[in-house]
């Protein structure tokens, strides 16, 4: 029976599984592999496996990763997996059942399963909050996506995540990060009250890069990429790496087909080494024309300019090595 399979290949593969317990029968508690749990307390354990019919299958009440046991097994071990789909192919073979799917690895993409945060689509007109979406022109198919915490401090806290310096009844537009495979990787909080901290950003994941937008993104094209996650909702195919250094999309994406598209400060002494630097990476930049007076592409839709407008200027100026130098040593006013 293939719960006897899942069983020694789980019991086999636990000394990887940090906090490892047998709970009850069927019934296994440890550190989640795939958030990694809390990073400041090594006591937390939110990793289930447990049994369902005759299989066992992986949940995370930490970042809600839930998956059978083969998606399981290839995160934690993938050298055992071949070895586990043998056995597991023998075993439905003898029994005459069928051969066993393995679906892929899903993470619930919204957080209302954890706590009540209401996306700003369900906010009633007049909210301040969706007033707030609303006069910074944020396209409306971002409402779905974007989130209203009444508290940011407690909602970081709900989720199980923890950041230092936060402080009660901090209200805050939320914006969720996710990977390629819709993992929920990070969450941005921009302030919506008096505040000397605009933009705090949190990882659920250390180990993976925070990054916004990869999740709807076509990386066989060309990918622009912005600081700002909000920046990056007015442009397709754009993403956002929530700070200065936009050359670290290259980490995760093909650098030829990126973007860079900085800030359009040429008096700010740190966005300009940053684009001299970029620019000395080879890659591809945006170099703003002097008829572009407004710092960022949201302040360029505030001002009047439309999608179409704004597209059709960054390709027109998008420059590379010696002509990005000579474009670059125009713009610059220090």
């Amino acid at each position: 029976m293939s719960v006897f399979i899942d069983r020694k290949f789980l019991l086999q593969v636990s000394p990887k599984l940090s906090r490892f317990v047998k709970k009850k029968d069927d019934l296994y508690n440890f550190r989640c592999p795939f958030c990694g749990d809390s990073t400041k307390s090594k006591t937390k354990a939110r990793g289930y496996i447990y049994r369902k019919k005759n299989d066992y299958f992986y949940k995370c009440q930490n970042c809600s990763a839930s998956t059978n046991f083969y998606n399981f097994l290839k995160q934690v071990d993938p050298s055992m997996v071949d070895e586990y789909s043998l056995e597991r192919y023998k075993s439905s073979a003898n029994t005459n059942s069928p051969q066993p799917e393995f679906s892929e690895l899903k993470v619930l993409p919204t957080f209302e399963v954890k706590v009540n945060l209401q996306p700003i689509s369900r906010l009633p007109d007049g909210h301040f909050a969706k007033d707030y979406v609303i006069a910074r022109k944020i396209p409306e198919e971002f409402y779905d996506t974007l989130y209203y915490a009444e508290d940011f401090k407690k909602f970081i806290e709900d989720i199980g995540l923890e950041k230092d310096g936060l402080i009660e009844g901090d209200k805050r537009l939320v914006i969720p990060f996710y990977d390629k495979n819709h993992n929920l990787t990070g969450v941005q909080g921009r302030s919506l009250s008096e505040s000397k901290i605009r933009y705090i950003t949190v990882k659920t994941m250390e180990e993976v890069p925070r990054m916004y937008g990869l999740d709807r993104v076509d990386d066989s094209k060309m990918v622009y990429v912005f600081e700002g996650p909000i920046d990056s909702m007015f442009i397709d195919n754009a993403i956002a790496v929530a700070s200065s250094s936009l050359e670290s999309a290259a980490t995760i994406l093909d650098k030829k087909k990126l973007v860079l598209v900085f800030d359009n400060e040429p008096r700010n002494k740190e966005i300009v080494k940053l684009m001299e630097h970029a620019i000395d990476n080879h890659f591809n930049v945006v170099i703003w024309p002097e008829m572009i007076t407004d710092k960022d592409i949201n302040d360029m839709i505030l001002s009047g300019f439309d999608k179409e407008e704004l597209c059709d200027i960054m390709e027109k100026n998008t420059f590379v090595n010696l002509r990005a130098k000579m474009e670059f040593i125009n713009w610059k006013k220090v």
